[in-house]
């Protein structure tokens, strides 16, 4: 079932990035939540009976993460919905992660916050205060998820760590195209390392 709804999550993936290319709305309003769907269904089924803590944060997390999939769709209309919908998912994996902080990997962490919401800065307007915001959720979260592999170093762990350091990625992709200047074929990458950041967190219950 891992494998059935694994290929389902990136048959809809591929379409959603084509919907996104083609500038296809409706399209992306079915592929998207599907491919959520199908990741979310490869956790829940993946979980034990009954879910532990864990597991029931980690599903809250990727459900609240396909709302603001749902809101970005209209990202002109709807981005600071669809930033606060992530943000909730984003609380939910940390309180999934949370565990004795690493201190030493934090260093890296602040460092690399500061230095994108730097370039980011004067381009954010109002948007400043969210912006920080969502940027340091997304931060503790990965900082989490890799303190809790240094503490117990499994492929469950692994999964979550390698997963929000994909989410990472995709969101500085994501903040950089809408901020500061064009990535080429960003969609695509913003997508792609997305849809892999929640496959991982996924695997990792």
């Amino acid at each position: 079932m891992t494998l059935t709804l694994s290929i389902v999550a990136l048959i809809s993936a591929i379409l959603t990035i084509y919907a996104k290319l083609r500038e296809s709305e409706l399209l992306q309003f079915i592929f998207k939540p599907l491919t959520m769907i199908a990741i979310i269904l490869l956790a829940f089924l993946n979980s034990s009976a009954p879910m532990s803590f864990y597991q029931k944060a980690i599903l809250a997390g990727l459900i609240f993460s396909m709302i603001g999939d749902v809101f970005l769709i209209k990202d002109k209309q709807f981005f600071v919905q669809g930033l606060f919908s992530f943000l909730i998912g984003h609380i939910c994996y940390i309180v999934a992660f949370w565990t004795s902080p690493n201190l030493p990997s934090a260093i890296f962490y602040a460092a690399y916050i500061a230095f994108f919401l730097t370039i980011l800065w004067k381009h954010l307007g109002k948007l400043k205060i969210p912006v920080i915001i969502y940027s340091l959720a997304i931060a503790v979260m990965s900082w989490m998820a890799l303190s809790r592999t240094i503490e117990n170093h499994n492929h469950h762990t692994l999964h979550a760590f390698l997963g929000s350091v994909a989410f990472v990625i995709s969101d500085s992709l994501l903040g950089f195209n809408k901020f500061k200047s064009p990535v080429p074929l960003a969609h695509v990458w913003i997508l792609a390392t997305y849809f892999l950041a929640q496959w991982l967190i996924a695997l990792s219950v």
